[in-house]
């Protein structure tokens, strides 16, 4: 397993943007359950995407790189 990579179970960072704008509308910490890898005909290289479970909203979103994260404590 790489340095980089994400997986279920992990503790990750999470950021929500506006629709209109790539500016955070809302942020926090989350549990990843689920990895999912999409195709696409027009990225032939295809997309990972990750359902976490956010503690501040006690509900489970969908989220792909970048808005997702490892979590890192800090110091």
């Amino acid at each position: 397993m790489s340095q980089n990579s994400i997986y279920v179970g992990q503790l990750v960072n999470w950021y929500e943007t506006y629709p209109d704008a790539n500016v955070i509308s809302s942020k926090g910490t989350g549990t990843v359950i689920e990895k999912k890898n999409v195709t696409d005909p027009y990225d032939p290289y295809g997309t990972v995407k990750y359902k976490v479970f956010c503690h501040q909203l006690k509900d489970t979103r969908w989220f792909v790189k970048p808005y997702i994260e490892k979590h890192t404590k800090e110091k």
